[in-house]
């Protein structure tokens, strides 16, 4: 063997070694962990109580939301459950009633929160649940109280007034994840007059793109002056909920944005850091 012959060799055994060394080290390295989807979510306690109906469940997922909640003391039927649920494409959380939220809350209490649906606040699902999306939350479970089943259909099997709106929640939800996922808390906002805790204003930073959500859970329209961080881009905002847009005001002290708000509504402005 030549000189060079060997050199080509042992190049390629050191190449080899480096190579195994390497791929070893990856190996001991995990790999980052993927935000989960966030989930908009139904309670529901099986017909009867405590049992899984696998077409009650199909009928869930045919609706537009992607998760269940399940009654942690109801233990003998969750296995069953959670079979049942990954065939439709269901994901299960088994949990009890302590992460509730009402219309004065002014933020979610961690990652999930329920939102029990009442006579009383029927009509402000779309603000509470974006309410509690903007303060951290990525698992909503819209909870009707229902002693069985969903509660989601009247005797005629026609949906209740409530599930409409919260299945608009769960598309505008479940098809926008990696914004939502980006979604932190972004730059403070000034709103004069204080009008909570009805009205709350929240940007955030989604890495790439601002995002602002004003949720108004009162029963009355209200008005308010915000001013946005100065530097913040001003024109044109997008309102991810029904794709209106909306320019403010430029000013040297920040964007100014003179808001209007109806009785129990959302918005939810998107707009890019960087102004083309």
């Amino acid at each position: 063997m030549t000189c060079r012959a060997r050199q080509s060799a042992q190049l390629r055994g050191t190449s080899l070694v480096l190579f195994g060394f390497l791929a070893a080290a990856a190996a001991l390295v995990p790999a980052p962990a993927m935000a989960a989807d966030p989930v908009v979510a139904v309670w529901y306690r099986g017909t009867p109580a405590g049992t899984p109906k696998q077409e009650e469940l199909a009928i869930i997922r045919a609706l537009g939301f992607n998760g269940i909640a399940w009654p942690a003391s109801e233990t003998r039927g969750v296995e069953a459950l959670k079979k049942m649920a990954a065939a439709v494409g269901l994901s299960v959380t088994v949990t009890d009633r302590g992460r509730r939220v009402a219309p004065e809350s002014p933020a979610a209490s961690g990652r999930g929160v329920d939102i029990l649906v009442t006579p009383l606040n029927a009509t402000a699902l779309t603000a509470l649940a974006w309410r509690a999306v903007a303060h951290g939350a990525r698992e909503i479970a819209f909870d009707s109280g229902a002693s069985q089943g969903a509660g989601i259909e009247n005797p005629d099997r026609s949906l209740k007034p409530w599930v409409h709106l919260a299945i608009d929640m769960a598309r505008q939800i479940t098809s926008n994840p990696r914004l939502i996922n980006a979604m932190r808390p972004g730059p403070g906002v000034i709103v004069t007059p204080d009008r909570g805790p009805d009205l709350d204003v929240v940007m955030l930073d989604a890495e790439r793109s601002w995002v602002i959500v004003a949720t108004n859970t009162s029963s009355a329209p209200v008005a308010a002056t915000v001013r946005l961080p100065a530097g913040t881009a001003y024109a044109i905002w997008l309102n991810l909920l029904d794709a209106t847009t909306l320019a403010m005001v430029g000013e040297p002290a920040g964007p100014r944005w003179n808001l209007k708000m109806e009785p129990r509504s959302a918005r939810v402005y998107v707009i890019d850091k960087v102004m083309k």
